[in-house]
């Protein structure tokens, strides 16, 4: 989802080029990856490196940790952002080495190709107890209820609804079909609260909407649907999750690398995917 961002994707490819081998416990896996994008014209050179960078970090990532997320699959939809975060407790990339990256613009499309080493450090999986967010929702501002596969119309404005069984943090982020990422709450004009537990986290309310921050959803230009999420990560303290990174081109596997060094029993995440036509 994007807050009125213009983004369309017209191909992904994703080549693994990586050495099979596993290491021994605990010492990192050195791999091979290539990712590989093709934008519309709405989008910055900087998005489509972002986007080609994130495929190959990805694919780094499932074979050194031996989890397989879908393979090649050219959209990002919510099943798979729920499998690569989950990869989070699995491995990290601990180095990497851009061997190679090179974009092109031809008939107003940039793209981009980025080839990379990597050496991704497995982690021990914990076990992650009960924690977890137990209701989460997207709905239209005008409607309370939600449907169980939203489908909205362009410039439709949403709400997000969200509720942890125990006391926690949550964060909220926008995932666009090619892993684009956007940190929707906190940010500078609302401050992160810890919610008791059950309580219900609503983002924008009222008078947050009232105030002129409203969440928007479009399809990219060019394109007559769009399939995006919106990931709640909630956390038991609190946890300033991609502060250190403002202003970049973030992907989902920017945010993996955060949560990778989080104790896997500390936090938990939830994916609402959805539909935008035209």
């Amino acid at each position: 989802m994007s807050m009125c961002a213009k983004r369309s994707i017209m191909a992904m490819t994703i080549v693994l080029l990586a050495l099979p081998a596993f290491a021994a416990v605990d010492e990192p896996v050195r791999v091979e990856a290539e990712g590989a994008i093709l934008l519309g014209d709405d989008s910055t050179m900087g998005q489509a490196k972002a986007a080609a960078l994130n495929n190959a970090r990805r694919t780094a990532l499932e074979k050194a940790t031996g989890v397989e997320v879908h393979g090649s699959s050219t959209i990002y939809n919510f099943q798979l952002i729920n499998d690569l975060v989950h990869t989070a407790t699995r491995g990290i990339i601990v180095k990497e080495n851009v061997l190679k990256s090179s974009c092109a613009t031809k008939d107003e499309q940039v793209s981009c190709s980025t080839k990379i080493e990597a050496w991704v450090k497995p982690l021990h999986t914990e076990r992650r107890g009960n924690f977890a967010v137990k209701k989460a929702f997207v709905h239209r501002s005008d409607k309370q209820e939600a449907a169980a596969s939203p489908v909205f119309q362009n410039n439709d404005e949403i709400v997000i609804r969200a509720t942890a069984n125990q006391d926690a943090y949550l964060s909220l982020f926008s995932v666009d079909q090619f892993g684009a990422l956007i940190k929707l709450y906190p940010n500078e004009y609302v401050k992160q609260e810890k919610l008791p537990a059950g309580r219900e986290i609503v983002f924008p309310e009222e008078s947050q909407r009232q105030g002129g921050l409203k969440l928007k959803v479009r399809t990219p230009k060019g394109r007559k649907k769009a399939v995006e999420s919106v990931l709640i990560i909630a956390t038991k303290e609190r946890s300033a999750l991609l502060e250190d990174v403002k202003g970049q081109d973030l992907t989902i596997t920017d945010l993996m690398k955060e949560l990778s060094v989080m104790d896997p029993s500390q936090w938990v995440e939830q994916t609402v995917g959805y539909e935008v036509r035209e």
